[in-house]
């Protein structure tokens, strides 16, 4: 899932450039700890879960065209 991710961050890194600001999160860390809002809502979505300024937007796959469609709606 973490290679997914990666190459989904390059993409939009590569559209958007630096004003995107991307981090990958092992649900299954404690890192989780800093996201007790997305934890709240764990048992109701599939991963990958994605989560864009905060809120929630898609889960059970990665989808390059549909996201990048997001983060450009949310840079304007």
């Amino acid at each position: 899932m973490q290679e997914e991710a990666e190459a989904l961050k390059d993409a939009l890194v590569q559209d958007f450039g630096e004003t995107i600001s991307f981090t990958y999160v092992d649900v299954q860390s404690s890192e989780m700890n800093n996201y007790p809002e997305i934890v709240e809502i764990m048992d109701r979505v599939k991963l990958p879960l994605i989560v864009l300024n905060g809120q929630p937007r898609f889960h059970g796959g990665i989808s390059k065209e549909m996201i990048a469609e997001a983060v450009s709606d949310l840079v304007k």
